[in-house]
C-alpha cells in the first residue's frame, strides 16, 4: 500500500541563484538511491501494510467504522476537469477505457469484471470518471451512474484490497462529492442514506490512513480528499482541520520554490493544481480561510503552469506527462490574477525554457527525481520540444497508461525523446529485479547524477548549454548540448557533443578496468521526434529534411558532422501525448559514432517562408555555427 518513509534528500538547488540572463552554471545532482537500506524499509512497510491490510478487512475493525451519520452533502465543490459526454456514452455501452487498460463489460458491472492493471483497478474505484456522466446529463446518465454506485457499495462497500486505499478512498471521496448533484438528486431515501453512512465510514478510515498513502501524488490525493469529506460532509470539522493540516504538510514536501512538482512531471503538478484550486474556491465558498501554504503554492504554480504550456495550449510532454485533458490548463488559469508571463528557468524543478518570435522551445535540464518519486520519471535528460505559434514541432513521444506496461516502459526510455542516444542505451535505468521492483516499484535507477546548466539572453537571441554524466559509468562519457534560438523565433541551432568525462568517479573507474571494459567507438543516434500533424520529406541527396505544418509553415532541418553533411533519415515513431491512444509520426534520425572519445555534431532548424517552403534556398546550404557566449 505505501512505500517507505527513508526519503533521499531532494533536487538541489543551483549553486548560484541569479537572473535567467547570467551566465554562471546551475548545477544539479541526483543522491543515490535504491540501495540496500531502501530495500530493507520497503520489506518493513510491505510487511507492515499486510498485517494492516488483514486487519482492516476484518468485522472488527469495519464496527470501529461505525459513528453519526451524516443528514446531507453541505456543498457540491467544482471539479475543474472537463467531463466528456462522449466518454459517457462509451461506458454506458460498456468500453470502459481507463488509465492501465480497457475492458469490454458486455453489460455487467465494471466491479464484476477482471482488471487489466492495479492502475486501471485504482481510477475505476476512484471514480473520477463521474465527472463525464455529469457533462453528458439527463436522467439516463444519473440513473445510470446511481445504479454503479449502489452496486460498488454492495459489493465493495466494506472493504476491497484496492479499492480502500487511502489514495483511492481520496479520489472517491472528492469525486462523489463534486458530482453531488449528479449521484443523489432524485434518488430515493434508502440509497441516500446508504450513500451517506457509506461516505461516514470511508471517510473516518481515511483520517486513520492518509498519511499512509505512498508519497507523492497518491498522498496529496489522499490528504485533499480527507479536506473534502470534512467539507462537503455535515459534522465533519474534525475531518476537515486533519486533512488540511496534511495537505499543508504535502504541499510543503512536494511543490517546490519555483512551482513545480518534486517528480518534475508536469502533468503531475496540473492534477495537483487543479485539486487545490477547487479546495481553495470551496473553502472560500464556505467561509473559511484557505491555508497560507496553500495560497502560496497555487500562486507559485500558475506561472509554472505557463512554463509547461506549449503553442497549443497543452502541456509539454517530461517526465511522465501527458498533453492534460481538454481545458483544464484554461481551467486553472482562470484563477490566475496576476496573469503573467512564464519565466525562463526553473532552477529547482530542472527545466529551462527558450521563448522568441513565433517559437518556443523547453529543455530538461535536471536528473531524475528522488527515488520514490521517480516511478514516472523518464531518461529525457537534456531532451527538448519546440513548438511553432500553435503547432507543435519537435516533440517527445509522451506517456500513457492505456496501453500496459511494455509501452509504458518503451516511453520512458531515451529513444523516445529529442535527445541523443549513445550505443542505443537509456541514459538513465529503471528497476527490473524481481524482488527489487515489487518493493518498490518501477522507480528509476542509475540515472545521470550531475546536470550543468548555464543561459544567457542578448539582443541577438537565448543561448543554452547543458550536459548530464548519464553515460559516465559505462561509457566514460558526458553528453554537451548547445541550443541557440534567434531572437526572431525562426532559427534554432543546436549542437550535440561526446566527451570524454574530465574526472570519472573512482568507483567508475575501478568498474571498468575489472569488469565492465567500454566499446570502442561506440554509435550515437540523435533524434528529433516530429508532432504527428508534422510531414517530413528529405532531399534526393540526403543533406537535409524539410517539415511542413499544417499551417502551411515550413522548417529545413541540415546537420553536419566532422565538417561533412551527417547521415540524416527520416523512421517511424509514435506519439502518445493525449494519453489514450498511440498515433503515426515521423522522426529525424542523425547517427554517427565515438572517435578517440569524442564526437560532435551541429545542426539547424530554419522557418522557411510559405511561399518558398517547397524548395530551400541556395544560401541554407552551410549550417550556421553557433554563436559564442
Amino acid at each position: 500500500m505505501t512505500e517507505t518513509e527513508f526519503d533521499p534528500p531532494p533536487i538541489a538547488a543551483p549553486v548560484a541563484a541569479e537572473a535567467p540572463e547570467a551566465h554562471s552554471p546551475a548545477y544539479f545532482s541526483m543522491p543515490p538511491g535504491n540501495r540496500a537500506t531502501d530495500l530493507a524499509a520497503a520489506a518493513l512497510v510491505r510487511l507492515r501494510d499486510r498485517i494492516l491490510a488483514r486487519t482492516y478487512a476484518s468485522w472488527p475493525y469495519g464496527q470501529s467504522l461505525r459513528g453519526p451519520m451524516p443528514d446531507h452533502m453541505v456543498f457540491y465543490p467544482r471539479d475543474l476537469r472537463p467531463g466528456r459526454a462522449d466518454k459517457a456514452d462509451a461506458f454506458f455501452h460498456g468500453r470502459w477505457s481507463l488509465p492501465g487498460g480497457q475492458v469490454k463489460t458486455d453489460g455487467g458491472s465494471p466491479f464484476a469484471a477482471v482488471a487489466p492493471s492495479e492502475t486501471w483497478a485504482e481510477e475505476l474505484h476512484g471514480f473520477s470518471w463521474l465527472r463525464h456522466f455529469t457533462a453528458a446529463g439527463g436522467d439516463a446518465a444519473r440513473t445510470y451512474a446511481q445504479t454503479l454506485i449502489a452496486g460498488w457499495m454492495q459489493q465493495d462497500g466494506n472493504w476491497h484490497d484496492i479499492g480502500w486505499r487511502p489514495q483511492v478512498i481520496g479520489r472517491r471521496l472528492t469525486s462523489w462529492v463534486a458530482n453531488g448533484a449528479l449521484i443523489i438528486d432524485g434518488s430515493d431515501l434508502i440509497y441516500r442514506s446508504t450513500l451517506l453512512r457509506s461516505m461516514a465510514r470511508q471517510a473516518r478510515h481515511l483520517a486513520r490512513t492518509a498519511a499512509l498513502a505512498p508519497a507523492g501524488e497518491p498522498r496529496m490525493t489522499a490528504a485533499i480528499g480527507l479536506a473534502f469529506s470534512g467539507l462537503c460532509l455535515s459534522e465533519g470539522q474534525a475531518r476537515l482541520d486533519k486533512g488540511l493540516k496534511l495537505v499543508a504538510r504535502e504541499v510543503a514536501r512536494q511543490i517546490l520554490a519555483d512551482g513545480g512538482h518534486v517528480s518534475r512531471n508536469p502533468a503531475a503538478m496540473l492534477q495537483i493544481m487543479l485539486d487545490l484550486i477547487s479546495l481553495s474556491e470551496a473553502l472560500a465558498s464556505r467561509h473559511i480561510e484557505t491555508p497560507k501554504p496553500v495560497r502560496d503554492a497555487i500562486d507559485r504554480m500558475m506561472p509554472m503552469l505557463r512554463f509547461f504550456r506549449h503553442g497549443d495550449g497543452r502541456l509539454a510532454l517530461f517526465n511522465g506527462a501527458n498533453e492534460g485533458p481538454e481545458g483544464a490548463i484554461d481551467a486553472a488559469l482562470d484563477y490566475d490574477d496576476a496573469d503573467g508571463r512564464p519565466f525562463g528557468f526553473a532552477p529547482h524543478s530542472g527545466y529551462q525554457r527558450l521563448a522568441a518570435g513565433p517559437a518556443y522551445v523547453v529543455a530538461d535540464t535536471g536528473p531524475p527525481p528522488p527515488g520514490r518519486y521517480s516511478h514516472a520519471a523518464h531518461a529525457g535528460c537534456l531532451a527538448f520540444e519546440m513548438s511553432a505559434g500553435t503547432k507543435r514541432l519537435i516533440v517527445n513521444c509522451g506517456a500513457t497508461r492505456m496501453l500496459g506496461p511494455d509501452w509504458e516502459a518503451a516511453s520512458r526510455a531515451t529513444a523516445a525523446h529529442s535527445t541523443l542516444v549513445l550505443a542505443d542505451t537509456s541514459s538513465a535505468r529503471i528497476l527490473r529485479g524481481r524482488i527489487s521492483r515489487a518493493l518498490l516499484g518501477a522507480r528509476m535507477m542509475e540515472g545521470p547524477t550531475r546536470v550543468e546548466s548555464r543561459r544567457n539572453e542578448n539582443d541577438a537571441g537565448i543561448w543554452l548549454e547543458a550536459s548530464h554524466n548519464g553515460y559516465e559509468k559505462a561509457f566514460g562519457l558526458v553528453h554537451r548540448r548547445r541550443l541557440f534560438l534567434a531572437a526572431s523565433g525562426e532559427e534554432l541551432r543546436g549542437e550535440d557533443l561526446l566527451v570524454t568525462a574530465e574526472n570519472p568517479r573512482d568507483a567508475y573507474v575501478w568498474e571498468r578496468a575489472f569488469w565492465h571494459r567500454p566499446p570502442e567507438n561506440p554509435p550515437f543516434t540523435l533524434r528529433f521526434h516530429l508532432h504527428p500533424d508534422a510531414r517530413a520529406s528529405l532531399a534526393h541527396d540526403g543533406s537535409n529534411v524539410l517539415v511542413l505544418l499544417p499551417n502551411g509553415d515550413g522548417w529545413q532541418f541540415r546537420a553536419l558532422s566532422a565538417g561533412a553533411a551527417a547521415p540524416i533519415s527520416i523512421e517511424e515513431s509514435v506519439y502518445l501525448g493525449s494519453g489514450e491512444a498511440s498515433r503515426r509520426a515521423e522522426q529525424i534520425v542523425v547517427t554517427g559514432a565515438v572517435f578517440r572519445g569524442e564526437a560532435r555534431v551541429i545542426w539547424a532548424l530554419r522557418r522557411l517562408s510559405a511561399k518558398g517552403a517547397g524548395q530551400p534556398k541556395p544560401e541554407d546550404a552551410e549550417v550556421p555555427e553557433l554563436p559564442t557566449l
